[in-house]
């Protein structure tokens, strides 16, 4: 029957000495694992068995299908080589062991034997070829063509070195157990590779085989011991990081209490102790692969933002004796401010580190120590002081309604949907008229709706990302005791950042709605009947897809499907779309940010969109709008028209004039 012997003419006396070995080497892997975890567990791991159960998914999805390191597909596929090729033959070692010890109970050869011996031998040949194949590619991506952002130290090139000489004289000891085995000779067949190295061993003597055997373990046991350190560390950690990922969705920032800050006496992020155990447990499972980087906005227009150098170091701060001895001061004030809020770091992460978090974490305890300046204070004091960043009286709030029939709502009075108009669409004239668009497209559907007018403020979504948290919890409760009183079924909006916000965060205090996006309101419309619509059969466009909606909050189809209707064509897509979408600048409390010509990340945004040659540039985001508007307007190229997907289709309704409302009676939707 198929089987081979364990420790093949291996000595008591040398079993022993490898199991002191194998100890030492166990020893070694184990103290940066359990040194780190100490740190993580002191500062409190939060579980919950029911968004784990959710989180499980995430760790099929991202650890054994590598859904985001295969978005580069060279590395994807090398670290997919390395990852199956180590997991298969860890597997095989685990099976060899248990063959091993449970021959004391069950006597030799009681599993590792016929077919599944057979079945073993092939797999671990194949996925053994696999590994090697992916530690070469890596060696060439790391030597020949390696990205500036990726991390990488003459230790990375060592142990790469020292894993395939183990998987190589791996195949060296199968081939030498085949030639000095004569039982094993009729089932060469099942070692692919190994009996290949069997060739270099014609004559090999039992005292040759201990030999190789004995160049082969070591290098074994010397990867273990090097296997958590470094980098390689993420090995570990990355899985437990997107099993502990924080329970709430991307884009919601953790809710500060007063409680807390009168225990602590500050606010936000000033010290890793600052932190819980997940997010220490994140730092960790941090791979440097750069990839955060590599898509920041800010990065790629010449900001000194570095997703990646924020979270090494940070990082580098917990082998401090004390955590309460850190300090966040690491990062500097322009790297801290240059962020976006994007969320691209975020999404493009295998390893579920929320940049973001960390980022306006830090930013609440530098707002709270008085140690933000300039516009952005500015803009603050003007938030708190008339509850628009504007800076505008609330009496001005229904200016851009002149001419159209908008009704505003009132406590009592049934209200099937509130149209909340937000700060920019009240206040900032291209955004004005995108909500007069709307408003006319409404009214040609014949939908009952109200706005609040000079009730409504703003949602505080820039106070919070600029990290004015408890301005914002101010604006917040204020809002949901109006919503309360209005009773609406839905909230309407035509800004993502206040359609998250809404959605999202306001549950955080007791305000539950249905929000909509007006793009996926207008979708249910036309798909109704109640709107429609005439197709511009020579009209290209593109459309550039907001960070809050697409990339946040998921939603990339509707604003599609509405466009798609107004032309025969399809529709232009640059490069970067939909959830891989470009910022165009403005979140994160930058759009009341000064900023340098050359250091735009709308510029960018619109030459890509350029490139697409389309007639028209559609949006749905009235921050997006502006932003890209100033950089198409300066751009050689601004041959272009840019207009929001609710002013694309009221040019294109069937039969109407765009300028006049519809003055029919409005019946419940």
């Amino acid at each position: 029957m198929p089987t081979r012997t364990i420790f093949f003419h291996i000595t008591a006396f040398q079993q022993a000495c490898f199991y002191v070995l194998a100890l030492i080497s166990t020893g070694i892997a184990l103290f940066p694992i359990l040194r780190h975890a100490q740190i993580w567990l002191r500062a409190g791991l939060s579980f919950s068995l029911k968004r784990n159960f959710q989180h499980l998914l995430s760790l099929g999805s991202e650890v054994f299908a590598h859904r985001h390191v295969l978005r580069r597909r060279y590395a994807g596929t090398a670290h997919l080589l390395l990852f199956y090729g180590m997991l298969v033959l860890f597997i095989g070692t685990c099976i060899v062991a248990i063959e091993h010890y449970g021959a004391f109970f069950f006597g030799p050869h009681w599993l590792y034997r016929g077919w599944f011996y057979l079945t073993c031998k092939t797999t671990l040949d194949i996925f053994g070829l696999a590994l090697v194949i992916g530690l070469l590619l890596t060696l060439l991506r790391r030597h020949l063509f390696r990205s500036e952002v990726l991390g990488h130290t003459p230790w990375d090139t060592g142990f790469l070195l020292l894993l395939l000489v183990a998987t190589l004289t791996g195949f060296l000891l199968e081939g030498a157990g085949l030639a000095a085995d004569p039982s094993r000779h009729a089932y060469s067949a099942y070692s692919p590779i190994g009996r290949w190295f069997a060739l270099l061993f014609p004559h090999l003597s039992p005292t040759g085989y201990v030999l190789i055997w004995w160049v082969h373990a070591p290098l074994v046991l010397a990867t273990i011991a090097a296997l958590p350190y470094g980098r390689r560390l993420h090995l570990f950690t990355a899985p437990l990081s997107i099993l502990l990922q924080p329970n709430w969705p991307m884009g919601v920032l953790e809710q500060e209490t007063m409680e807390k800050v009168e225990q602590t006496g500050r606010i936000g992020i000033g010290t890793l102790a600052d932190l819980n155990g997940n997010y220490l447990l994140s730092l960790d499972a941090c791979m440097e692969c750069g990839r955060c980087t590599e898509v920041c906005p800010a990065y790629a227009v010449g900001k000194p933002l570095d997703p990646k150098q924020i979270v090494l170091s940070l990082r580098q701060q917990m082998g401090a004796p004390a955590l309460s001895g850190t300090t966040t001061d690491v990062i500097d004030d322009e790297s801290l401010w240059a962020c976006t809020n994007c969320h691209a770091c975020v999404r493009e992460c295998p390893a579920a580190i929320r940049h973001v978090d960390l980022i306006d974490g830090i930013r609440r305890y530098r707002v709270g120590e008085g140690r933000l300046s300039g516009s952005a204070g500015t803009m603050l004091r003007q938030l708190a002081s008339q509850k628009n960043p504007w800076g505008l009286p609330p009496s001005q709030r229904m200016e851009w309604a002149k001419g159209l029939e908008v009704p505003l709502a009132e406590p009592g009075q049934k209200t099937d949907t509130l149209l909340w108009v937000g700060c920019a669409g009240a206040f900032e004239p291209r955004a004005q008229a995108t909500m007069r668009a709307l408003v006319s497209l409404l009214n040609a559907a014949e939908v009952r709706f109200a706005v609040l007018g000079p009730q409504e403020q703003c949602t505080g979504d820039p106070a919070r990302r600029i990290g004015e948290e408890f301005l914002f919890q101010q604006l917040a409760s204020e809002n949901i005791a109006v919503l309360n009183s209005i009773g609406a079924s839905r909230i309407l909006t035509a800004c993502p950042h206040c359609f998250h916000t809404l959605k999202n965060e306001y549950s955080q205090f007791g305000g539950n709605y249905e929000v909509l996006h007006h793009t996926q309101f207008l979708q249910q419309l036309v798909q109704s009947g109640r709107l429609k619509l005439e197709r511009a059969a020579q009209t290209s466009i593109t459309y550039h897809d907001p960070c809050f909606l697409a990339r946040v909050n998921g939603e990339t189809k509707a604003p599609r499907v509405l466009l798609q209707t107004l032309t025969d064509r399809p529709l232009k897509e640059p490069e970067h779309h939909a959830d891989r979408t470009l910022c165009c600048g403005a979140g994160g409390g930058r759009m009341w940010m000064e900023e340098a010509g050359t250091q735009r990340p709308s510029t960018r945004r619109v030459k890509e969109l350029l490139l697409t040659d389309a007639q028209t540039i559609a949006v749905s985001c009235p921050f997006c709008k502006v932003m890209l508007g100033d950089s198409l307007a300066t751009s050689e190229q601004n041959a272009a028209h840019l207009a929001d997907i609710s002013e694309l289709l009221l040019a294109s309704l069937a039969k109407t004039d765009p300028s006049t409302p519809s003055q029919t009676t409005r019946q419940g939707h």
